[in-house]
């Protein structure tokens, strides 16, 4: 058992804060949480969010009129959808696991291999316009439906009252800013690690949790090398840094391609895990590790008290 937080642990932890910038915090609870990157051709509102989130869940949206971007991004699930890997909306099999949403407007890339995918609003285009396999299906005449809808038509000449386009305002590249701005502000839950590190209530992280702390900062595991910042993730970047994405070779099932590092926020709730979902488990995550020579990934062995310790402390992310 362990009573203190060990001095390693405690510099890592600190080195959260020095190196976070508390200017442009969101809400007063999340005073840590710097702000976005938004493009300059999109900057937010509380209307645009608000529209955003709208489409995000209207199955109009959809060759099937079945399905939406909620269908696989579920709220209730943590903006998952608890599958190994995705399910279009004509019933296709992809073959990516469905990632959370938290936090994605700090991504240094999105999806989870290399694409050249940069922003939100470039992401965005794939799941409403991939064929091979389908994911929404959207298309010139699912827009012209959604156009004649009166009070989508309301909604976007007050939320883009600004342009004037021979094309109107209800456009396809509309729609994507409006849920992009939406998914940038998906925030995980405030959990006990936030609590413990950001508002100093040292009683909601237990010992075992303490000691798994340890773990995951020290070099030993150097789980933190991989998966940093607030957002226990790859590269971040916001309105005060920008960076470069990083990619390495996980191993899982040997497989040769590079993806990033997911954030581990609310992570004991969006099984399973990897690009593919191959491993149902945390606990099949760290014997994945321990046994593999994954690239960045030190050789470690742990024992029994160990891996729970290393469990409950990422379930209090």
């Amino acid at each position: 058992m362990v009573t203190s937080l060990p001095s390693v642990a405690l510099c890592a932890a600190l080195c959260f804060l020095l190196t976070t910038p508390f200017a442009h915090s969101q809400s007063p609870e999340r005073a840590w949480l710097p702000k976005p990157l938004e493009p300059k051709n999109n900057p937010s509102s509380a209307e645009k969010v608000a529209l955003g989130a709208r489409l995000f869940s209207d199955p109009a949206l959809s060759q099937t009129g079945t399905y939406s971007c909620a269908s696989c991004h579920q709220p209730d699930k943590h903006f998952t959808d608890g599958r190994k890997v995705a399910i279009g909306a004509t019933g296709d099999s992809h073959t990516r696991n469905t990632p959370t949403l938290y936090n994605s407007a700090y991504n240094a890339s999105l999806g989870w291999e290399d694409l050249g995918l940069y922003s939100l609003e470039t992401q965005h285009l794939i799941p409403l316009l991939n064929q091979d396999p389908v994911e929404m299906g959207f298309s010139t005449e699912l827009l012209a439906k959604l156009q004649a809808v009166p009070s989508y038509q309301t909604d976007f000449a007050r939320v883009f009252s600004d342009e004037t386009t021979s094309a109107g305002v209800l456009t396809l590249n509309n729609i994507v800013m409006a849920i992009a701005s939406y998914v940038r502000t998906i925030r995980p839950p405030l959990s006990a690690w936030d609590k413990y590190l950001y508002y100093d209530k040292q009683s909601v992280l237990s010992d075992e949790s303490k000691a798994g702390m340890s773990l995951f900062f020290s070099d030993r595991l150097a789980c933190s090398h991989c998966h940093g910042s607030f957002n226990f993730s790859g590269p971040i970047q916001h309105a005060r840094e920008e960076t470069t994405p990083v990619f390495h070779n996980t191993e899982v099932d040997g497989s040769s391609l590079s993806f990033r590092a997911p954030t581990l926020r609310a992570i004991r709730h969006t099984a399973p895990y990897m690009h593919a979902g191959q491993l149902p488990t945390l606990q099949a995550v760290i014997h994945h590790y321990e046994s593999s020579s994954a690239e960045r990934v030190p050789e470690f062995q742990l024992t029994e008290s160990e891996r729970a310790e290393l469990i409950a402390f990422l379930e209090t992310l």
